[in-house]
């Protein structure tokens, strides 16, 4: 029975790991890659995200009317606020493809820097094929399935490779280097499945909450014992007041600096400020503040040092997917786990292609024709 098992894992492994090997080198190399995205972004495209810090800077009714002057009817989805006195306000258009443009706003002055799409910056390029597979929403929900495909691939691996007898770890757990290239290229498909494996876990774990948040929350929430939020009552209807007052209220209400502000993209919709503080990058603790843009009413204060467990845990599937906890040491070490996948697929490959071009030794028979049996 054990036999059986172990033959239709790899069977599945197999079969599942040439099937997806694309997907598997493309997530590996573009998650390497986007480690450092943001970075390789303001090195290449310091004019339009770095400016002289010169004067007072404006207010946000300054920043959007610079970008309406030149997009008069274009629908902002949120603006991004610089995080240093020498970066520019960055505007994200609604929608999601790769002409979804980005345009940056001088925060002295609230003139146009300069515009990108999303797929001619290096970052959002790489993050449209990583997250969305290059063809949008459906893309991030077929992400999804892929990571749930790569955890089986992952967890077949291990059982095929288990060892059933102690004598057997220590030949598994290391690489044979005087065997040859064959035994080398096994070895090093076994190790390098095994020792990353909870890490690699982890990022298909984080995929799952990002690809079906709604089911991963209620299952996560559940397990915890958190109770989810009440919906926010739809807003008002009329004018909005000027966005400067919606602003304000906002940021009177609770501590932090401004990070973004979300514009409602339908009628009933709140208006959202979202504040941080310094250690956001490693936490991704912040609160948003939604306000009634007709009347400036705070509907909800929703503060993450307070979350309970449950939440926490949905939390913090950015940081981890992205290696922001811990500072430079572990981003270093999530650009070498993304070349993970692209090893194994390569050294997959290879072992299959060896077994596919040898030739079968001829089964010994015995003089009436039997297969012969072994001794002992």
């Amino acid at each position: 029975m054990k036999r059986l098992v172990r033959t239709v894992m790899g069977k599945l492994h197999l079969w599942l790991g040439i099937g997806l090997a694309i997907y598997f080198l493309l997530m590996g190399i573009t998650g390497s890659l986007l480690v450092f995205g943001r970075e390789v972004d303001q090195l290449r495209e310091r004019d339009i995200h770095q400016v002289a810090a010169v004067g007072k800077a404006v207010p946000l009714s300054r920043v959007l009317d610079g970008f309406h002057k030149v997009h008069p009817e274009q629908q902002v989805s949120y603006v991004s606020y610089p995080r240093t006195p020498t970066e520019t306000y960055s505007i994200r258009e609604s929608g999601n493809t790769w002409t979804q443009r980005y345009t940056y706003i001088n925060p002295y002055s609230g003139d146009v820097a300069g515009e990108r799409t999303r797929g001619g910056t290096f970052y959002g390029f790489l993050c449209f094929i990583h997250f969305y597979l290059g063809i949008g929403q459906l893309g991030w929900t077929l992400n999804g399935y892929g990571a749930i495909l790569m955890s089986v691939v992952l967890m077949s691996g291990l059982l095929i490779w288990w060892p059933t007898k102690l004598g057997q770890w220590k030949t598994r757990l290391g690489l044979r280097r005087d065997r040859g290239t064959r035994v080398l290229v096994h070895d090093t498909h076994n190790v390098t499945g095994f020792y990353p494996l909870l890490l690699m876990l982890m990022f298909t774990a984080t995929a799952l909450v990002f690809a079906f948040k709604q089911p991963m929350e209620t299952f996560v929430y559940t397990l915890t014992g958190v109770t989810k939020d009440a919906p926010i009552e739809p807003t008002s209807t009329g004018t909005h007041l000027p966005i400067d007052t919606l602003v304000t209220i906002a940021d009177s209400a609770i501590d932090g600096r401004i990070q973004r502000v979300n514009f409602p993209q339908k009628s009933g919709k709140p208006l959202v400020v979202r504040k941080e503080w310094d250690n956001w990058n490693q936490t991704r603790d912040r609160v948003e503040i939604s306000l009634d843009p007709v009347t400036g009413k705070i509907l909800k204060i929703d503060d993450s040092r307070t979350w309970p467990l449950g939440k926490k845990v949905i939390q913090l599937a950015i940081p981890l997917h992205f290696g922001l906890i811990g500072g430079l040491p572990t981003r270093i070490l999530w650009v070498l786990l993304g070349l993970v996948p692209v090893i194994l697929t390569v050294t997959g490959f290879l072992q299959w292609w060896y077994k596919k071009t040898t030739p079968r030794k001829p089964k010994r028979t015995s003089a009436t024709g039997q297969p012969a049996r072994k001794e002992g």
